[in-house]
């Protein structure tokens, strides 16, 4: 028997003997309700009604109407501005999503204000953690620069994950979820309810796979999350384990822009191709990611309240490639260890690129609050302090010759060491009726240790210290009754990610980049409907973006453009129309712009690249419109037993360009999609209640790509495109290549919850 399979035996039956032991179950929950439990843990990154952010809240009620399978960018749909995609084209497996504009790298996410996001590409693997939506007590989308957080600054919006979420009561809930492209989910969570009115253990046990729609886009995860949890009248403590295993076939690779239009060739996968005959069986992305965390809160004094947090995340793992003809000299490997083939100068072989990272620290808040007297200040002091140790390599696993390999040979070796902290006061205030100010004042240092290139084009260990001073302010005042207007100012820094560092010299090293960030609107909501407003205006200076230029030490990476900026309208509503009926509905209107662009384009003629100048062009994957309409239809309202919900919801998303030329040969076209969902509850008739929710997505099968990528290039002598199917051509000896992420045509998902 393996070690994981003992591991994971054991923490199952944990999990039963922490829910079913009879002896430990507290007959009252008399000190201690649901809605206080719900607080366990101070938010110190959390906005509050008044704070004067746009932000979307989503229950964990709310999640589980909706959600079967899906990553998390798929359940946050309905945000204002917000675009979701899906590698394999299901929403299983990687995915991602953009928020005005701002890519993942840009999105800070935190688990309790834990930091997500990976402290060297800043991005958030979403995979990594399979299941999550089922532990969220709540997800809260803020968009803009949002308040201030931990972990890499937020240049789109902030995603907060609440898991503080304590069950007064004993919980059993099994999760069953079938559908299109082999999806299936199964899911075990149990609850032992307060016990003593002090202690609470639970756990969730999850298993999700699915072919994808995309060729051999399998995806094979598990996850595993335990909680342990005190609480009493003055403090609570609270342990968690979240692991997450992952395997999926890469898909990341895009379809060719060739075979966008035919139904079969638009599910073509070419990764693991380059294998002779079949494709490669292994050709798969393998990553093992473990949370511990740790929240410690108290009450000190009347109105004192005092918070401590560790953390420590354990990630590992690889992916696999078949690469054919590929040089000695590329992996260190000399020709005469080929005892076979002493003259060959080429061969296949099968590698594995291995990531291996440690990541630990600490967050506190400290916070004063008297509710009960007018015009005292609410004082929040917190900050956070990480470190994130890094390791990359990559093995040689076989070859097509007899190569002497020598035992435990790397043919890349290099690691890094990444250290963050910050320091942040947050003080709101009610000087007059009505009115509530808001400030935050945060300063964050990061140093970063890598192996990079020095002014003399060596690779040798590099090191790079960034200092940033990010302040906020902003003020709320209900000028009418259930009417509020709100009003924030923000300034955020965030720093260049490692392939920034690590691909360039210091003379070529990019700039930091910065945003100030003006938000306002006005919000209303009633006893059957509700309304917002917000507008805003994000100017950055030193952007990051990709323009084609290639560095003095021989790489393709991003550069700053000195101006550019997002402008743009958020409207929501809601309206319940008499007993049955409810609408919802969210439009973005936005313009996304870059003052001064230059592509630098590579002529296979010359070896050498053109400039070409651009003025006031579109930044990239921004849509000017994306709107969504939410129809729902209770079938048996007021029902003691039975609830029966239809709902009809469709989205649409303008053009958008692949790149900052806004050239709409290298776009994708504007797309919508209609979802249709069922929902049925059956309650106490069956343990305490079954829920059945059957979805059909894509309802009208609609064809569709929101994500993609491009390369533009010259080749007066050379026609690639018989030969590269990524390749079309723009005239005049121009072609460029283009891969796409089309999601799938109309698919089913039926999941049913059985709550005893």
């Amino acid at each position: 028997m393996s070690r994981s399979t003992i591991f994971y035996a054991q923490l199952t039956a944990f999990l039963a003997f922490a829910a079913l032991f009879p002896n430990f179950l507290a007959a009252q929950q008399t000190l201690l309700d649901s809605i206080a439990l719900t607080g366990v843990v101070i938010q110190a990154t959390r906005a509050g009604e008044k704070t004067p952010v746009p932000h979307h809240n989503f229950s964990g009620e709310k999640i589980a109407k909706f959600y079967h399978a899906q990553d998390v960018p798929m359940l946050l749909t309905s945000v204002p501005s917000l675009v979701e995609n899906s590698d394999a084209g299901t929403g299983i497996g990687y995915t991602g999503l953009r928020i005005r504009g701002s890519d993942p790298t840009r999105v800070n996410v935190t688990l309790n204000g834990v930091p997500v996001n990976d402290a060297e590409s800043q991005g958030v693997f979403w995979v990594n953690l399979p299941d999550l939506a089922s532990s969220a007590a709540e997800i809260q989308v803020q968009r803009g620069i949002g308040t201030s957080t931990n972990g890499p600054g937020a240049f789109g919006a902030t995603v907060n994950f609440d898991l503080s979420r304590i069950e007064p009561e004993r919980f059993a809930v099994l999760t069953n979820t079938l559908g299109s492209f082999g999806t299936r989910k199964h899911s075990l969570s149990l609850g032992s309810g307060l016990l003593k009115n002090r202690f609470a253990f639970s756990g969730r046990l999850s298993g999700i796979r699915s072919d994808g729609y995309i060729d051999r886009a399998t995806a094979n995860l598990r996850s595993l999350h335990l909680t342990g949890g005190y609480i009493d009248d003055r403090q609570s403590l609270q342990a968690h384990l979240l692991t997450g295993r992952e395997i999926t076939y890469q898909a990341w690779y895009g379809v060719p822009a060739q075979y966008m239009d035919d139904p079969t060739t638009r599910r073509y996968n070419p990764a693991g191709t380059e294998r002779p005959g079949a494709p490669y069986a292994q050709e798969v992305d393998h990553y093992t990611q473990r949370y511990h965390l740790l929240f410690y809160k108290r009450t000190l004094a009347p109105h004192w309240h005092l918070q401590l947090n560790g953390h420590y995340t354990r990630g590992f793992g690889y992916y696999e490639q078949y690469k054919a003809s590929e040089r000695f000299e590329d992996y260190g490997l000399p020709t005469w260890g080929v005892s076979t083939a002493p003259n060959l100068e080429t061969l296949d072989l099968v590698r594995r690129r291995w990531l291996d990272n440690h990541f630990f620290g600490t967050t506190f808040a400290l916070r004063w609050a008297d509710p009960d007297r007018a015009m005292r200040p609410s004082i929040l002091w917190g900050g956070a302090a990480s470190r994130y140790l890094g390791t990359h390599f990559g093995d040689i696993i076989w070859t097509s010759q007899e190569a002497v390999l020598p035992d435990g040979y790397r043919y890349y070796d290099n690691d890094a060491s990444k250290d963050d902290a910050n320091t942040y006061v947050k003080l709101e205030i009610e000087p007059f009726h009505q009115w509530s100010l808001f400030a935050d004042l945060q300063y964050r240092r990061v140093s970063y240790t890598f192996l990079g290139f020095n002014q003399q084009r060596e690779n040798v260990t590099q090191k790079a210290q960034l200092s940033f001073f990010n302040p906020k302010v902003g003020f709320n005042w209900r000028f009418a009754p259930r009417w509020d207007a709100y009003g924030f100012f923000g300034v955020g820094n965030r720093e260049p990610n490692r392939d920034d560092y690590t691909q360039s010299s210091p003379e070529s090293r990019p700039r930091p980049e910065r945003l100030y960030d003006w938000e306002g609107g006005v919000k209303t909501s009633r006893n059957r409907w509700s309304a917002t407003a917000n507008v805003y205006w994000m100017q950055y200076r030193d952007q990051l973006v990709l323009d084609g230029r290639i560095n003095d030490v021989g790489a393709y990476i991003r550069t700053n453009v000195p101006e550019s900026y997002r402008a743009g309208i958020e409207l929501e509503a809601s309206l319940q129309v008499g007993r049955r009926w409810h609408l919802a509905a969210n439009g973005a209107w936005s313009r996304n712009k870059v003052a001064h662009f230059t592509e630098y384009r590579d002529n296979w003629d010359t070896g050498a690249q053109e400039a070409i100048e651009y003025h006031n062009t579109d930044l990239a994957f921004s849509p000017n419109f994306s709107g969504r309409l939410e129809v729902g239809f209770d079938c048996l309202p007021q029902q003691a037993k039975h609830a029966l919900s239809i709902t009809l919801s469709g989205k649409y998303v303008s053009q958008q360009y692949l790149d900052n030329t806004s050239n709409a040969l290298t776009a994708l076209d504007a797309f919508g999609f209609a979802d249709l969902r069922l929902n049925y509850d059956l309650k106490k008739v069956l343990g305490k209640q079954i829920s059945l929710l059957f979805s059909v997505n894509n309802l009208l099968s609609a064809q569709y790509a929101p994500n993609g990528w491009t390369y533009r290039f010259t080749s007066p002598s050379y026609d690639p495109r018989p030969d590269d199917p990524y390749t079309r051509s723009e005239g005049n000896g121009t072609y460029h290549q283009a891969g796409f992420f089309p999601q799938a045509g109309r698919y089913w998902m039926a999941t049913l919850r059985c709550a005893l």
